[in-house]
């Protein structure tokens, strides 16, 4: 029988931590041109490709788009003329403005977009990549990487970065959290970055900073100890091909998550994972699969 050790998934610290979050702002990149007879510096920051030349705000604006609930819920289709939507429960949708990138490595550009969800005073903000093809067309990733909900995790920006996209997020964290208002908002911060891998020709968003795990949205689990456990392959992804991303010969602190039947309609197991306890982020849970 595993025994129970103290895995905090985030820090004691992290109440006061919140005081201090400011939104962040997107900057763009400059490069500088030397005389002709000099040979010119490279260009710093995340590097764009500029063919083909695809226009996602017109691309996504009169697209089907997949909405998956609170970013794990099972996905339903919505149908989206000139940006905007409207469901079997008249509730409305309606797309933001893409923040492009290039998460999967292919040398053409994608890009990061919301589709937010209004229900009433309910409101849900969802970020999703949607994939540059050689043809021209947009191709939406159907498991969204990043989240807002009243009274819930708030996502302040998502920027393009080398290798995918930077997400600057607050998560909400059940119990630690439950005595401050919607206002205060949550005490999780984190910054992780995104990218996309395909497993048995599928894309699914991957995390690489700042541990590989799964890149899609990764909610707070309501343990605050996990169970320390061994010969877990956690993996990045729900596949069984897919990355790796716990050594099974490690110590790990195993954390349950509240149900996800976007992931795990094909039966994989999908938990919080802490493989370095000691460390000093706010937030050191993350999310990956097994079985």
């Amino acid at each position: 029988m595993n025994a129970r050790r103290a895995w905090p998934a985030v820090t004691a610290a992290s109440a006061s931590l919140a005081l201090l979050l400011a939104g962040c702002g997107t900057g763009s990149g400059v490069t500088a041109t030397d005389p002709p007879d000099e040979p010119a510096p490279a260009t710093t920051g995340p590097q764009t490709p500029a063919t083909p030349d695809l226009d996602f705000a017109a691309a996504v604006a009169d697209a089907e788009w997949s909405f998956a609930p609170d970013g794990l819920g099972t996905p339903m289709r919505i149908t989206m003329a000139d940006g905007t939507g409207v469901d079997d429960l008249s509730r409305t949708y309606t797309i933001g403005a893409p923040v492009i990138g290039e998460a999967d490595g292919d040398g053409i550009p994608d890009a990061a977009i919301t589709i937010t969800q209004a229900d009433g005073n309910a409101v849900t903000e969802l970020w999703y990549i949607w994939l540059g093809g050689d043809d021209g067309t947009a191709t939406q990733v159907e498991y969204p990487i990043a989240r807002t909900t009243r009274c819930g995790d708030a996502t302040h920006s998502v920027t393009a970065v080398d290798g995918g996209f930077e997400i600057d997020l607050t998560l909400r964290i059940p119990s630690s959290d439950d005595g401050r208002s919607c206002a205060d908002g949550g005490t999780g911060t984190l910054v992780r970055t995104v990218g996309v891998q395909a497993f048995d020709g599928a894309p699914y968003p991957v995390q690489t900073a700042p541990i590989p795990a799964w890149g899609g949205v990764c909610p707070a689990s309501t343990w605050l100890d996990g169970i320390a456990d061994t010969g877990i392959e956690g993996r990045a992804a729900p596949p069984a091909s897919a990355d790796l991303v716990i050594d099974p010969a490690a110590e790990i602190g195993v954390f349950e998550l509240p149900p996800a039947p976007l992931v795990t309609a094909d039966g994989a197991r999908f938990f919080g994972f802490i493989s370095d306890p000691a460390s000093d982020a706010v937030v050191k849970m993350h999310c990956a699969f097994a079985g």
